[in-house]
C-alpha cells in the first residue's frame, strides 16, 4: 500500500540536491547565441579554383581528373565510367560519394591535379556582347550567307580540334550526322530561334540536352567532306520553318571583343 503522508529526511535531501544541481546548469551553461561557434575547416585556395565537373562535363579538364583517377581512356567526356571511379574515392576519403567533383574532391586529389584542371578547363568562351559568346576562339572568315545557291551561313575556318562554343543558351534539337555525312548541332531558344552548326569532329551533346551559352559543344572539323576544316554556323529566328538570317555580322561584332 502506498503511503501519502510526511517525506522522510533523505527524500527532502534528495530534492534539495537535485534543485542545486539544474540552477548550476543553469548558470554555467552558456546559450546558443553566447556558444563560441563551430570553426570550420578552410577550403583551400587551389581548390575553389578548379571548376566543378558532373556526368556530362567536357573537355581538357575532364582529361585532367581522368588521368588523376588512372582511368586508361581518357576521352575529355564525364561518363558513368568516370562518375564511378570519382564515386569510390569519395567513399575512400569519407565524403559523400555524389559523383560530383567540387572543392573537397579536388582538396583530396592535390594541389598540382586542381590547378591542372583549373588552367586546362575550357568549358565556357569569354563573355561577349549583352549575353551571347564568339562560337570560335581562333580562326579565319570564309563564306558568308548567300556565297553558293544554298549557303544559308557563314563560315569559320580553322584547326582540327578548335574548340566551339553555343552563342546562345537553348535546348539541342538535333545531333548527331545528317544526311551529307557532317555531324552537326541545332540548338533552339525557348522563343524558337536556333543556331544551326556543322562539320564538328566532336559533338558533346544529345537531342534533349539544355546548353548554357557560351557552353563548349564540340570541336571544329570537316565532316561531311566540305573541302575544308571548319565551323558551318547558320541563324534561323524561326527554326528550320523560316529563312536564315545573315549570323556574319553578329558573329563578327562578338568575336571582335575576344
Amino acid at each position: 500500500m502506498t503511503s501519502f503522508g510526511r517525506p522522510r529526511a533523505h527524500q527532502v535531501l534528495a530534492v534539495i540536491s537535485t534543485a542545486a544541481l539544474a540552477l548550476t546548469a543553469l548558470v554555467v551553461a552558456p546559450t546558443a547565441s553566447q556558444a563560441a561557434p563551430a570553426s570550420q575547416p578552410r577550403t583551400p585556395a587551389f581548390a575553389e579554383a578548379a571548376p566543378q565537373l558532373r556526368t556530362g562535363s567536357t573537355g581538357e579538364s575532364v582529361k585532367v581528373l581522368q588521368r588523376a583517377l588512372g582511368i586508361r581512356l581518357t576521352s575529355g567526356y564525364f561518363g558513368p565510367v568516370t562518375r564511378i571511379a570519382v564515386e569510390g574515392l569519395q567513399r575512400a576519403n569519407a565524403l559523400e560519394p555524389t559523383g560530383i567533383v567540387g572543392a573537397e574532391t579536388w582538396t583530396v586529389l592535390g594541389r598540382e591535379t586542381a590547378l591542372a584542371a583549373a588552367r586546362a578547363d575550357e568549358s565556357f568562351g569569354d563573355v561577349q556582347v549583352d549575353g551571347r559568346y564568339c562560337p570560335a576562339v581562333d580562326f579565319r572568315s570564309g563564306d558568308g550567307l548567300g556565297a553558293g545557291r544554298n549557303h544559308m551561313g557563314f563560315d569559320l575556318l580553322g584547326t582540327r580540334g578548335t574548340p566551339i562554343y553555343a552563342v546562345d543558351a537553348g535546348r539541342v534539337t538535333r545531333s548527331g550526322f545528317q544526311g551529307n555525312g557532317s555531324l552537326i548541332l541545332d540548338i533552339t531558344d525557348k522563343r524558337g530561334s536556333m543556331w544551326f552548326y556543322g562539320h564538328f569532329d566532336e559533338i558533346f551533346f544529345r537531342v534533349g540536352d539544355r546548353v548554357k551559352a557560351g557552353q563548349l559543344i564540340g570541336k571544329m572539323g570537316d565532316t561531311g567532306s566540305p573541302g575544308a576544316v571548319h565551323l558551318h554556323i547558320e541563324l534561323r529566328p524561326r527554326g528550320w520553318s523560316g529563312g536564315a538570317q545573315d549570323a556574319e555580322p553578329i558573329i563578327r561584332k562578338l568575336c571582335a571583343a575576344a
